[in-house]
């Protein structure tokens, strides 16, 4: 689980990788071209030997003009041999993948979007190697395997109540900025608060920001191996707190220790006071139970700030 810093040079490196492999095909081509064609090689050395005959005109304070001339002579003469050996004047030049940038990584002095872009796809591959994203998304989740029956703590059917919530989570994923609200998703196992956690960051995903993706057992566990291990400089701590949605994911799965009970609060805290929202999602449905968990400092912090939803129905993996 990479920073935002970690994601962009890795996103710089493949774009460096591009462009040193469309240069690399691009000579390759030439040299080929150049081998079956004599004459163009030829015309090829020669439009070389008048630029470099241009240049130390130019420093010795030679006849410039005539010097030009036999350059633009020695240009016409290239794009000539070239197309009578069958090629266009593109033919060896680099094919880049990124039009605006030519694979430098940059455009008009900024970052190009080519680099947000390998790098939420990279957040995405490391996303779909912890979880279902690929498979969890609005468009599949089907309200339709709920109970039409009415839930009588709901009033309405389960049905009724996670098209609302559907709806919801697809306003949230839409419209999600700093400002949005914290969401704890609470239920028993099989109830889609994993799905719904997930398609809310796939989307906000593809809407430019960065989401990260952890289960709180993983996340607890290898944040235990980064305090005892003095060289990791917290990268997953970091990379949680500096996310612009974290998905929190299975709380009451992790191994307590007051260890884990102070990384938590700092995480949570931290991601309060700079405006990143987090998703929560739980099996635990009763907050005393929270509190009698992460302690009343954490659940005070995690419940107060949050949006709570509790997911209704029967275990949808079993269906």
């Amino acid at each position: 689980m990479r920073t935002k810093d970690e994601l962009f040079r890795a996103a710089q490196r493949e774009i460096a990788s591009r462009r040193q492999y469309a240069v690399m095909q691009a000579e390759n081509a030439r040299r080929a071209a150049f081998a079956a064609h004599p004459a163009l090689a030829a015309a090829d050395d020669a439009q070389m030997r008048a630029g470099l005959a241009l240049a130390k005109t130019a420093a010795l304070g030679g006849n410039m003009e005539a010097a030009r001339a036999a350059l633009v002579k020695a240009d016409e003469a290239l794009v000539a041999a070239t197309k009578e050996a069958g090629y266009d004047e593109k033919a060896f030049q680099p094919a880049y993948a990124c039009p605006l940038c030519h694979d430098t990584g940059m455009h008009n002095g900024n970052p190009c979007t080519c680099v947000a872009e390998i790098a939420r796809r990279l957040r995405r591959e490391e996303i779909n190697a912890a979880s279902p994203l690929g498979l969890c998304q609005f468009s599949t989740f089907d309200v339709n395997r709920y109970s039409a029956d009415v839930e009588p703590e709901l009033g309405i059917s389960a049905r009724a109540y996670m098209e609302k919530l559907l709806h919801y989570c697809e306003n949230y994923a839409q419209k999600f900025s700093s400002k949005s609200t914290n969401l704890l998703f609470m239920g028993h196992t099989g109830l889609g608060k994993t799905h719904l956690a997930l398609a809310i960051a796939d989307a906000v995903l593809g809407g430019g920001h960065d989401v990260l993706y952890t289960s709180a057992a993983a996340l607890a566990a290898r944040l235990g191996r980064e305090h005892f291990d003095f060289d990791s400089g917290d990268e997953w701590l970091n990379a949680c707190q500096e996310a612009d949605l974290l998905i929190l994911d299975d709380l009451g799965t992790e191994y307590i220790t007051p260890l884990t009970i102070s990384v938590l609060y700092e995480l949570i805290n931290t991601r309060m006071l700079t405006e990143r929202p987090t998703i929560y999602t739980t099996n635990i449905t009763d907050q005393s139970v929270f509190v009698a968990r992460y302690t009343e400092k954490v659940a005070s912090r995690m419940l107060g700030g949050c949006k709570m939803f509790k997911f209704f129905g029967t275990d949808q993996r079993l269906r």
